[in-house]
């Protein structure tokens, strides 16, 4: 089984700590480094495919992605969270891809580009951050978070 949803705000207004992400994971669920390490270099190469710069991991973003997948995770719901609070990063826009199945990293993302509102977030040009948040439960079901930001100018 497999479920995505997307989110993109605009407004005026170092990666994530694994092992704090572990500890806030469901019991008997895991995170992966790995699993978010390539999510991002595909984003990133869908990016290059589409003759965009590549994004750049923001310890900011990554923040509010894998909490949020742990969150999904151990309620297991598919939603969004609130992304006024990633303009604090700070940030001008906040964008969201939320997804879960029982698939690779790089299914995944075929899934998310698969998806016309998912796409659009990936290859959103102003966006130029990304934090990823993915998180395994024992059935095998990844929870993954893709949050874009753009920064403030200067920022």
């Amino acid at each position: 089984m497999t479920a995505l949803a997307t989110a993109a705000m605009s407004s005026l207004a170092g990666t994530t700590n694994a092992q704090a992400a572990v500890a806030a994971a469901p019991v008997g669920s895991t995170t992966s480094a790995a699993y978010v390490s390539r999510i991002v270099v595909l984003v990133n190469a869908q990016r290059a495919a589409h003759g965009l710069r590549p994004l750049i991991v923001s310890p900011c973003a990554s923040r509010f992605a894998a909490p949020w997948s742990t969150h999904m995770a151990a309620t297991s719901t598919l939603v969004h969270q609130s992304l006024a609070p990633m303009l604090r990063c700070p940030a001008r826009t906040a964008g969201e891809n939320i997804a879960y199945g029982n698939v690779t990293a790089d299914q995944m993302m075929t899934m998310w580009m698969n998806s016309p509102g998912h796409r659009a977030n990936i290859l959103n040009p102003a966006f130029t951050r990304i934090g990823v948040g993915a998180v395994r439960t024992t059935s095998g079901r990844w929870w993954a978070t893709q949050d874009f930001v753009t920064p403030l100018t200067g920022a």
